[in-house]
């Protein structure tokens, strides 16, 4: 399955490549993919040891940090009695809380290289030019990480909190949080935001691409509102309808933003290639027209080409109609013999050698025999 997945990431980059690089980039084999997935996994892998052990120094600093919502939630008044709110139930359970938020803050402090060795990967045969594009981009992705994580701190995750504790209040149930539990929700939760926010960096670069455009992001919006509300549901920490929207909304805005960008960006390019844009309208306008011309004939059948139908005329073709000829006169003969038979019907023209000759009965047999021997019968 991984090997089969591989393939198609692998086969999706070489069209990047091909986009980016033009003509003169040949495929690379499976094992220099590979090699190059190792590279930025490796590259990502130890910036993210780097960066936690560098934060980890400030554990009590991030401890406090993370237990400000509790405060913005009405919890607690302050940050000390906010330590004495949550109950360790785990041995290790406050050296896994430091770990955990040394670890977040090390994913938002090292976000941009972390983006940079993604996008190495992803969009190979930069050319120096369009290199220099990756910084702006960096810039924007890192801001919008940025924003994620601080509305879902600031915002999302105090209204959370209070949703959740009114609602054990409702079923009676006394609420008692663990020390590891809030850690680990509150980290995912903060994280969750930041990346779903990078949502306009991967549309824009698919606009880009040529993967997506204006006509398309316009003519399926509904589709892409059930493609985020499916995304949100899948990624947010918490299945409750109220975090689905507080994260769904932001998305959908985001959405709309980007194909604002999008039908900018097109204009800016059919600015700067007039002629280009030209046939692709022309062959698009040229498809919609052969597409109604055949859905408009009550003949048509759309589960056959015409092609098929070419051969099946080719190969059952009827033949056309011949006048045949006229018959022959017939001639009514000057008088009738007594023979016993009509002679009307029988054709003048016609030969009586040619005629079916009568079946002969055993006299006659003998007296033709007579005949051809002299002889007369026994």
């Amino acid at each position: 399955m991984w090997s089969g997945l591989l393939q198609k990431v692998f086969k999706v980059r070489e069209k990047v490549a091909l986009n980016l690089g033009g003509k003169g980039d040949e495929e690379k084999p499976f094992l220099e993919h590979l090699e190059d997935l190792r590279t930025m996994i490796v590259r990502m892998v130890m910036t993210l040891i780097i960066s936690t052990i560098a934060t980890f120094v400030f554990y009590q600093e991030l401890f406090a940090a993370i237990l400000y919502p509790l405060v913005r939630a009405g919890f607690v008044k302050d940050i000390e009695e906010g330590r004495s709110f949550l109950v360790n139930i785990d041995v290790a359970g406050p050296f896994m809380m430091a770990v955990n938020v040394s670890l977040i803050a090390a994913v938002i402090i090292s976000f941009p290289l972390l983006l940079i060795f993604l996008l190495q990967f992803i969009l190979p045969g930069l050319k120096p030019n369009e290199k220099k594009l990756i910084f702006p981009a960096i810039a924007i992705g890192t801001g919008l990480f940025l924003s994620g994580a601080t509305f879902a701190y600031w915002v999302v995750l105090p209204k959370a909190l209070q949703f959740f504790a009114e609602f054990a209040q409702s079923v009676g149930a006394k609420q008692m949080w663990a020390l590891n539990e809030y850690i680990t929700f509150t980290t995912r939760f903060i994280l969750v935001f930041g990346i779903s926010f990078e949502l306009p960096v991967i549309v824009m670069a698919l606009v880009k691409l040529d993967f997506l455009n204006y006509k398309i992001m316009k003519s399926t919006w509904r589709h892409a509102i059930v493609a985020i509300t499916l995304f949100a549901a899948i990624i947010t920490p918490t299945p409750d309808v109220f975090t689905l929207m507080l994260m769904s909304g932001p998305l959908y805005v985001l959405y709309g933003i980007c194909v604002w960008l999008a039908y900018a960006m097109e204009k800016k390019d059919r600015a700067a290639y007039p002629e280009y844009y030209a046939d692709i309208d022309k062959d698009e306008k040229e498809l919609a027209e052969s597409a109604n011309d055949d859905w408009d004939n009550e003949n048509y059948n759309p589960w056959s080409s015409g092609d098929d139908d070419e051969e099946k005329d080719e190969d059952y073709k009827v033949p056309e109609a011949k006048p045949s000829a006229p018959p022959p006169e017939v001639e009514q003969p000057a008088e009738e013999e007594d023979h016993g038979e009509d002679q009307s019907s029988q054709m003048p023209d016609e030969d009586p050698a040619d005629l079916p000759t009568k079946e002969m009965t055993l006299e006659e047999l003998a007296r033709e025999d007579e005949k051809r021997s002299g002889e007369p019968p026994a």
